[in-house]
């Protein structure tokens, strides 16, 4: 007997992520179990004899751009667009 169409497509893949998940999952707590416990490390705890890092700038950024979006567009006669004509231009000639 087949199975119909729609579960042929749909059980292989999760029939394929439920295998390999669950290995995965599997070989994160074996390594776990079996590995040491990492060490707290050297920044863990507050030395008493550094003071905190405070960054402070004199450079400022750039003004807020606002975007009022409430106005209506202006009339396709208002529009200017600015561009530069093409020219062809001649190569210069180099003695």
């Amino acid at each position: 007997m087949r199975a119909g169409p729609a579960t042929e497509t749909a059980l292989p893949l999760r029939g394929y992520l439920l295998s390999v998940g669950g290995a995965l999952l599997a070989l994160i707590w074996t390594a776990g179990s079996m590995l040491p416990a990492p060490s707290a490390g050297r920044f863990a705890d507050e030395d008493p004899a550094r003071p905190p890092i405070l960054i402070h700038s004199a450079v400022r950024g750039p003004e807020r751009v606002v975007i009022d979006t409430n106005q209506s567009l202006p009339a396709p006669s208002e529009i200017v667009v600015a561009h530069a004509a093409v020219h062809a231009t001649a190569q210069p000639d180099r003695d």
